[in-house]
């Protein structure tokens, strides 16, 4: 695994320090073969016997070289320049990514489940896909039991992102019609579809009818159920924003994520729907964001967002290689972009550091 500095100079020299020192590992002292003095008949020890005579075998006596996933690690000269340019050559926004790794390593421990609503009065600007990968982050990368759910009642797709394989036929209301006799996770999974990350995803009712019934009373018992095995739940909305379920679920959550596209129309909307919410604080995530000549002032809407205690964490951008993960079923969190990966990261320090 790449070490992950808070400075591209120092990292460079402590791996050139780390490969000086596995190139000594390979390599045994020199023996001195000069003859000593003999030594005194009376002074002469016992040899060992049993096993201390027979020694144990080391590893070192089998691989001299030094081995790095199963293979040699090369120690000459032209690696250790190579392994120096190329933390010279480093870009920012690789250092950037090696130093959030180091906040998300460093993330201070929970004192009870967490639950986070993600929510937009606007449709198309990515509050599935922020769900999603910002579940899937702190599942895989802290580790966390984190339980992200589909709670848009006009037919939210927050499941349908789950690989075939691993997608559940049932919904929350199957759940909880059943939640009382589920007592371990075991009893659990059936109801939830399961990512290798290790994120779950809870999906709404296939049937309008059966949305329409589901009340903040029930969404209540629904999240005091969730949070017996879960670290992290993350509510998924519908667009309307002033329904009582959104009301409720704002009210519940410990922390609130607006998502916008950086667009004046898009932007302006959103503000004015945060009127009716009264966010004591919220995260703003910028998404599906140009690049170039054609981003527009983002200082301007960040800065208007602010005003309503939002502050922007992530500037996430425009990336068909993320929408074809998700259409897919493939999403991997190594394999988006540099320029995606950075900003998604930066989205879940933001949620983490802010946990209570």
């Amino acid at each position: 695994m790449e070490p992950r500095p808070l400075n591209g100079l120092d990292q460079a020299h402590e791996q050139e320090a780390l490969l000086e020192q596995a190139g000594q590992i390979g390599t045994a002292p020199e023996r001195d073969v000069r003859p000593g003095p003999a030594p005194d008949d009376g002074d002469a020890e016992m040899p060992p016997r049993g096993a201390a005579a027979r020694g144990a075998m080391s590893r070192r006596d089998v691989y001299t070289e030094p081995m790095r996933a199963g293979r040699p690690v090369p120690t000459g000269p032209l690696t250790r320049f190579s392994t120096w340019l190329k933390f010279t050559l480093s870009s920012e926004l690789q250092r950037r990514e090696w130093a959030l790794d180091e906040q998300l390593a460093h993330v201070p421990p929970m004192s009870r489940p967490n639950t986070v609503a993600v929510i937009s009065p606007k449709g198309g600007v990515g509050k599935t896909t922020v769900s999603f990968v910002l579940g899937n982050l702190l599942a895989e990368q802290l580790r966390l039991r984190v339980i992200a759910l589909d709670a848009n009642p006009d037919f939210g797709t927050l499941a349908s992102l789950a690989p075939d394989e691993h997608r559940s036929t049932r919904s929350l209301a199957d759940l909880l019609a059943d939640s009382s006799q589920i007592e371990s996770p075991a009893e659990l999974h059936p109801y939830v579809a399961r990512l290798p990350t290790g994120l779950h995803l809870l999906s709404a009712p296939a049937h309008a009818e059966v949305m329409a019934q589901m009340t903040p009373g029930l969404y209540s018992r629904l999240l005091d159920f969730l949070e017996r095995f879960y670290e992290v739940v993350i509510l998924d909305l519908g667009t309307g924003i002033t329904d009582p379920l959104a009301h409720f679920a704002i009210d519940r959550a410990d922390q609130t994520v607006v998502i916008t596209t950086p667009e004046w129309v898009t932007a302006a909307g959103v503000l004015g729907a945060l009127r009716y919410l009264q966010l004591e604080q919220g995260t703003l995530v910028l998404n599906q964001a140009p690049t170039g000549r054609h981003a527009g002032s983002r200082d301007v809407i960040e800065a208007n967002f602010r005003r309503h205690a939002v502050e922007t964490s992530a500037t996430i951008p425009y990336d068909d290689r993320l929408r074809a993960m998700l259409d897919t079923g493939t999403y991997s969190l190594s394999s988006l972009k540099l320029s995606t990966r950075v900003p998604v990261k930066e989205l879940g320090a933001a949620i983490a550091y802010n946990f209570v």
